[in-house]
């Protein structure tokens, strides 16, 4: 199964995009659920409030994998959903991040909020690209 996933993703690089990502994505959240890190704990004390770690843990994990499923399925609107789900984390992590910064929380969260910014909106260039799946014989549909 992982070998026929790989196979489809060979050539079509957004969708090894959004894999990546996902892959992450799940590895962040098991960090969440098992150890978060000092300065995550600092960085995200206001969305700590919201609920604990752990449980945001679980959100990136669910939400990485969702992105992994969709990556591998190469259905357009699938891939919607994996992209949508991809950046749900990032963008929440940046305005928890933000908040900590502007409230005084934890003033160094800037750099954080600026990264997980970035990687959001990362996602959102990647998904707005037209998917190219070339086939193993040359070019095919879509390019």
């Amino acid at each position: 199964m992982v070998a026929a996933a790989a196979r489809r993703l060979r050539h079509d690089r957004r969708g090894l995009y959004l894999a990546i990502a996902g892959i992450g994505w799940c590895l962040f959240g098991v960090q969440l659920v098992l150890d978060p890190r000092p300065g995550t704990i600092r960085a995200a004390a206001i969305l700590a409030h919201i609920q604990p770690l752990h449980a945001w843990g679980w959100v990136w994990i669910t939400c990485g994998a969702v992105a992994v499923l969709a990556a591998v399925r190469q259905c357009p609107a699938t891939r919607t959903w994996g992209f949508a789900a991809a950046e749900f984390p990032p963008l929440i992590w940046a305005l928890g991040y933000t908040a900590a910064w502007l409230t005084g929380e934890y003033p160094q969260s800037w750099a954080g909020a600026a990264t997980w910014a970035c990687s959001a909106f990362r996602l959102m260039v990647v998904a707005g690209w037209a998917d190219r799946i070339r086939a193993d014989r040359g070019e095919g549909a879509g390019g």
